[in-house]
Order: C-alpha cells, then sequence, then structure tokens
C-alpha cells in the first residue's frame, strides 16, 4: 500500500459510506456469539452446582471439583449459578468467560479490531475503495491470526489458568496472567503489521478488488458481510483451542501420573457420603433404642 495520495474512483465514496454505516454487524456478530458462550456457561454452572451440591455445601471448591473452568473461579461460579436475574446471569457469565475459555478471544479482538479499523478507516492509504481494503485485510487475517490461537492453545492453561497477574509472584516469571496477555498482544500486534507487508508484497488488494468487480451489485454487500463472517470463525476457533487444551492436559496428567482425573474425585465424595450418612443414621437409631 504505497504511501502516496492516489484518486480514487468516483463510486468508492458511495460504497465506502455503506460499508462504514454496517460496521456494527461485525460487533453484533461477535457480541451474539459470546452472549452465546455466556448461556451456555450459565447452564453448566447450574448444573453442576446441582450436581456438586449434594458433595458438601458450604465448600464451594468441593461443589464445583473437577468441573472446568468452575473449580478455578468457585466464587463467581457460585454467584453464576444461584443467579436469578438473566443481566446479572450474563455478567458473572462475562467475568467467567474472560478468565477462561474467551480470554484469547477477548484480548485477540480488542487489539485486531482497533486496528483494522484504523488501518481501514482512519489511514486508509490504497488505490482501492475502503471495501476492498476491508474484504483484503479481512481475509488474509484468517492467516495471520492462527500464530496467536496456537499460543492459546498451547500456553492458556500452564500460563493463565489458575496463575497469578503478577509475574514476581508466579512460580515462574513467564507462568502468570501479566505475560500470557502481554504475549497475545505483542503476537497479534507483530502478525497484523506481518499481515499489511504481505498484503503489499503480493498485492493481495488487487486480487481482491478484480475479484469483487466481477460481482457487480453484489460487491458492497459481499464486503459488509466478509468480516463479521470471519470473525464468527475466528470466534469460534480461539474458544475451541482454549477448552481442548484444558482437556488434553487434564488427561495427559492422568495418564502419566497414574492418578484418577479431577472428574473422579467427585465420583469419589459423593460415593463417600452414602456410608457417612447412614453412619450417622444408624447412629441415631441405636441412640433412640438404648433411650
Amino acid at each position: 500500500m504505497e504511501g502516496s495520495q492516489v484518486q480514487l474512483p468516483p463510486q468508492c465514496a458511495r460504497d465506502d459510506k455503506l460499508l462504514a454505516e454496517w460496521t456494527f454487524i461485525r460487533y453484533l456478530v461477535v457480541g451474539a456469539f459470546m452472549t452465546y458462550r455466556f448461556w451456555s456457561l450459565s447452564l453448566r454452572a447450574e448444573a453442576e452446582y446441582r450436581k456438586g451440591a449434594v458433595v458438601e455445601q458450604g465448600d464451594l471448591q468441593t461443589v464445583f471439583a473437577g468441573c472446568h473452568p468452575f473449580e478455578l473461579h468457585p466464587n463467581i461460579s457460585t454467584k453464576l449459578a444461584t443467579a436469578i436475574w438473566i443481566p446479572t446471569k450474563l455478567f458473572w457469565a462475562g467475568c467467567l468467560f474472560v478468565q477462561s475459555e474467551g480470554v484469547g478471544l477477548a484480548v485477540y479482538f480488542g487489539v485486531s479490531a482497533l486496528m483494522d479499523n484504523c488501518t481501514i478507516f482512519l489511514i486508509h492509504v490504497s488505490f482501492f475503495c475502503k471495501c476492498v481494503t476491508s474484504v483484503a485485510v479481512y481475509t488474509m487475517s484468517l492467516a495471520s491470526f492462527l500464530p496467536t490461537a496456537a499460543f492459546a492453545k498451547c500456553f492458556q492453561h500452564r500460563c493463565y489458568e489458575g496463575k497469578p497477574w503478577n509475574p514476581m509472584r508466579a512460580e515462574r516469571w513467564y507462568k502468570s496472567k501479566l505475560f500470557f496477555v502481554a504475549a497475545i498482544v505483542l503476537i497479534t500486534l507483530l502478525f497484523f503489521i506481518l499481515r499489511l507487508k504481505v498484503i503489499e508484497t503480493i498485492r493481495w488488494d488487487a486480487i481482491v478488488n478484480d475479484l469483487l468487480n466481477h460481482l457487480g451489485a453484489i460487491k458492497v454487500p459481499l464486503a459488509i458481510t466478509v468480516p463479521p463472517l470471519i470473525d464468527l470463525v475466528q470466534s469460534f476457533m480461539l474458544v475451541i483451542v482454549a477448552r481442548s487444551q484444558v482437556h488434553t492436559s487434564e488427561a495427559f496428567l492422568s495418564r502419566d501420573s497414574d492418578m484418577p482425573s479431577l472428574t473422579s474425585n467427585r465420583i469419589i465424595a459423593v460415593r463417600s457420603v452414602g456410608p457417612r450418612e447412614e453412619q450417622q443414621s444408624d447412629t441415631r437409631s441405636t441412640h433412640s433404642a438404648s433411650l
């Protein structure tokens, strides 16, 4: 993308105005996806709370034992499971989401959305309309966001979840929330710059412009639709890799250490409740008989 002033085609003003007016759709799509995840977490928290409450009431860590991510945040999970009003449920679910499966998504989109909008709308320097630049930037992001997803998959469980924010208080300085968030920000920024360089080097915007010109009347609607669809794909992938990494780590730990998995702890605890209650019942019966 050259840094000189260029004369854009006359239809660019109309097309770019439509693009700017409908940009909010991408935020609605991401918001709808996150709301869906919030509600799913809420339903899971309620179900696990009901099942775990029979183990030992008052011990929140035991109630959610073996249930990721609730066992790492028992206080928030309890407030989520016992909330009555929907706005309250969504609030606590959001707090839990950004501290577990959604941290990569929140950080990535916080940085990426800012950089994308600045590139397209504020410092747009190109021979093509903004709608063309938008499609070029977003389609290339399908490749440039993969390093962020890979980092989240490999390090979120060991460097973020259950770790302190302060690196000085961590077991290792890199096993802290601050390191994980800072690393995702730096990776996202680095590969965003690399994305722009690749677009310029291979003339991807020119290729996209030629493809869109062949679409005629649906050129602008397609340019409006592409960013939300790509945001949805990226959101889904970031959540999936975060959740799959946790399940893989638990299975690996259970297999290598010859120890029961975290989920089995609750089963053992549930089974231990029965004999204890029966023993207490027998004691009460014996005491009544003696009287």
